[in-house]
């Protein structure tokens, strides 16, 4: 994966929270915290979330990866959560449709990030049982670390 995109500090594993805007909340705070995003990101984050849902239908489980423009990001990152249990989030493309989703791959990006690549190579590796199943049965959160680390592609 792009080694350099993929932070340590923000692997999040089984974390609580009941809905779709608690984790925003909770993991905006975060990302805030240490200086990756600026405090416009929150609001830009959601909104983009409504218009342009984020879910996609992956097996075994469903998988969001929500964005926001580049111009709220201060350093990029790719932040990935796996939550204790699955929140309902709308489909890519279908809003009609909702998923249980457990893993947030959360995207900090610039222009320069090559987010194209970035999301290709994701969704790569989504259809890959071995990966998915690494994902799952990683218990703390250095082994989701190091199961995610295994990802190559493009380097920004």
């Amino acid at each position: 994966m792009h080694q350099d995109l993929l932070r340590r500090d923000l692997v999040q594993l089984d974390w609580e929270v009941d809905s779709q805007d608690e984790f925003f909340d909770r993991v905006v705070a975060r990302l805030q915290a240490r200086g990756y995003v600026k405090d416009t990101f929150l609001a830009a984050l959601k909104a983009r979330e409504e218009t342009y849902p984020t879910a996609l239908p992956t097996q075994p489980e469903a998988i969001a990866i929500p964005h926001s423009d580049a111009v709220h990001v201060i350093t990029p990152f790719i932040a990935v959560t796996r939550l204790a249990r699955p929140v309902t989030w709308h489909e890519m493309a279908n809003n009609d449709a909702t998923h249980p989703v457990r893993f947030i791959f959360l995207l900090g990006l610039t222009k320069e990030d090559g987010h194209v690549e970035v999301l290709q190579l994701l969704l790569d590796r989504f259809q890959d049982p071995s990966f998915m199943d690494a994902l799952s049965a990683a218990r703390t959160e250095d082994e989701l670390f190091d199961a995610l680390a295994t990802m190559s592609g493009p380097q920004a």
